[in-house]
């Protein structure tokens, strides 16, 4: 191999590998802890009200991976997030957990009933939100934390 191919072969390998940093770099932008606050205000099923709650809870971000919970996963009045951040900030929240009070649950349902919803939203800087999808209005305000 003569010199000027393996200075090019070089170039190349260290250009491929500053891009690739470049690229992992760009979609870490969401990275770290976030703080979110999910609030589900009074509503009404054909059971008649439905009692609103907020939870406060912190979730983190690692390479576009979004996970977080409140409470115990499994036991009552709990939610687990997971999901996927895209490089534009665009959110995308599955959520599982077990309903708390039968007034603070869609149909009234037992205590500790598993339930399971989606909810779709944007992280623009150090904030953000997401709404759900299914069964009843809730909204997930993000604060990126300290």
């Amino acid at each position: 191999m003569t010199s000027r191919l393996k200075s090019a072969t070089v170039l190349c390998l260290c250009l491929a590998a500053s891009l690739s940093e470049n690229a992992r770099a760009a979609g870490s932008g969401f990275d770290g802890r976030w703080s979110v606050v999910l609030v589900c205000p009074d509503t009404t099923d054909k059971n008649g009200l439905i009692k609103g709650y907020e939870y406060t809870f912190a979730v983190s971000i690692l390479e576009g991976v979004l996970q977080g919970e409140y409470g115990a996963p499994g036991h009552p009045a709990s939610v687990v997030y997971t999901g996927r951040v895209s490089d534009d900030g665009t959110l995308e929240i599955t959520a599982t957990g077990n309903t708390g009070q039968s007034e603070y649950a869609i149909g009234k349902v037992a205590q500790g009933t598993r339930y399971s919803y989606t909810m779709q939203g944007k992280l623009v800087g150090s904030g953000g939100r997401a709404t759900r999808r299914e069964l009843r209005p809730c909204t997930a305000t993000f604060a990126r934390s300290k």
